[in-house]
């Protein structure tokens, strides 16, 4: 037996013997199955793992401080789980679930991944500060941007379900709000922008958004009415055809005697009044009322009201003689001379005819007699009478009216013997470019004259305007 110990490779054998039993006894893992070996084990360390606040309630406490936010791990584990788990598989957190407002130390707690133990974490604690949150309501703002189209205005926006809120802040920011609300784009816009959803956002008194603040309700629902320019204009109503014969108006009463239209501004600057509307006079055979609508005119976007109701009163017509009107001569050229020689005395007589209330306030100076001479050479001429009247009294004679002219060369040397005319006695001559001379002037403009208001009175013709070719008289 001694003799086989001491022989070389006898003693070679019980070497390796022995160390493979020394290291069966190193690595054995006791919790694995018998006869299994455990792998080999390492060792890492990982930096910077951030820490996260659990237990958090953010409407009541805001976090101010975390010191650190980031702790140191060791861990140990197989080559290959350490290999396998990226960083974000270790978290480490600290629960602030009941604490106060106020400064606090925390332990914290660390999650690893599987087949992962940690044998150290640096720091073990953190301190905690809570600071309590401020809640206050707000009025909302919303500001728009670009511009509407073409001569539209932006209104007042509207903020559904209403324009308060309540913004909730760490009580020492609270006072850096300056603004809350949003910004709503209204380029090109003709239409009123409804049912536009926007997401409220808070800043401060440097324009920066208060991320941390937190808004309730955070999305609200906004109106922006895009106005019309406008302008309110008298409503002038125009009228066509005649009322059956021996019958005239003897009132009539519109239930609105402006409008307001809407448009660009541009197309209301060319209007004075409007007169959208008109009235056949011939489907009109007793007194009652009538609706009609209002339409818009060209670049007119809309009419308001868009009806008028009036209401009118229809009578017997009667008549009525005007006597030595005087005739206004327009249109003489230049270097002419223009006597009248038909009637001789420079005036005329017009029948008229309306109703009774109507004529009572019509006189001479109610009514206008225009000759035009434009393009008429010298000659003897017989020249119709445009007549002016007031509305709804009307010229009851079946001739028209017309004067008889002589016109003459102004500049030709008078015949010896011709007299001039009489000093005292109406003048019947006028010269081209002077139409008042040796007629009454016209005293408000060639297309003029005083009108009495509708409730005055009324009479049988559409208009007031009429002219004639007969003799007059």
């Amino acid at each position: 037996m001694d003799k086989w110990l001491s022989h070389p490779t006898s003693l070679k054998i019980l070497s390796l013997v022995m160390g493979i039993l020394l290291w069966a006894v190193v690595h054995f893992d006791s919790d694995s199955p018998p006869n299994t070996v455990a792998s080999l084990t390492e060792t890492q360390d990982i930096a910077a793992v951030k820490i996260k606040v659990v237990g958090l309630d953010d409407r009541k406490y805001a976090l101010r401080l975390l010191e650190p936010t980031t702790v140191k791990l060791r861990v140990t584990g197989s080559r290959s789980d350490l290999l396998s788990a990226s960083p974000d598989d270790y978290k480490v957190t600290v629960d602030v679930t009941g604490i106060a407002e106020g400064r606090t130390t925390l332990p914290v707690k660390v999650s690893l991944p599987n087949g992962i133990d940690y044998v150290r974490v640096e720091p073990q604690s953190v301190n905690v500060v809570l600071e309590q949150m401020l809640t206050k309501e707000y009025e909302v703002s919303i500001k728009t941007d670009g511009l509407p189209g073409k001569g539209y205005k932006t209104g007042t926006p509207i903020v559904k379900p209403n324009n308060r809120v309540h913004v909730t802040l760490p009580e020492d920011r609270m006072d850096s709000v300056s603004f809350v609300g949003a910004r709503v784009s209204v380029e090109g816009e003709e239409e009123t922008v409804t049912e536009k959803k926007v997401k409220l956002l808070v800043l401060d008194k440097n324009g920066k958004e208060m991320t941390d603040a937190i808004i309730n309700p955070s999305v609200v629902e906004v109106e922006i009415p895009i106005t019309k320019p406008f302008k309110k204009l008298p409503l002038q109503i125009g009228f066509t055809g005649k009322l059956p014969k021996g019958l005239a108006i003897a009132s009539f009463e519109p239930g609105v005697e402006q409008v307001t239209v809407y448009g660009p501004q541009d197309v209301l600057d060319k209007y004075d009044f409007y007169d959208g509307i008109n009235i056949d006079l011939s489907k009109l055979t007793q007194s009652g009322t009538i609706e009609l609508d209002i339409k818009p005119e060209e670049g007119i976007a809309t009419v308001d009201p868009a009806t008028v109701t009036i209401t009118y009163r229809i009578v017997n017509a009667e008549s009525k003689l005007l006597s030595q009107l005087p005739v206004t001569i327009i249109g003489l050229s230049d270097g002419l001379k223009a006597k009248l020689t038909s009637p001789a005395d420079g005036t005329v007589d017009l029948p008229v005819e309306g109703a009774a209330n109507v004529l009572t306030g019509v006189s001479v100076k109610d009514v206008q007699l225009i000759a035009d001479l434009s393009g008429l050479g010298p000659g003897n001429h017989v020249v119709p009478i445009d007549i002016h009247l007031p509305r709804f009294v009307a010229h009851s004679a079946d001739i028209p009216l017309s004067i008889t002219v002589e016109i003459t060369d102004a500049t030709a040397v008078s015949a010896p013997g011709e007299s001039e005319p009489v000093e005292g006695t109406p003048s019947t001559e006028t010269e081209g470019g002077s139409p008042t001379n040796g007629f009454p002037a016209d005293p408000g403009g060639t297309n003029s004259t005083d009108e009495p208001s509708p409730e005055a009175g009324a009479g049988n013709e559409a208009g007031s305007h009429s002219s004639g070719s007969g003799a007059g008289g």
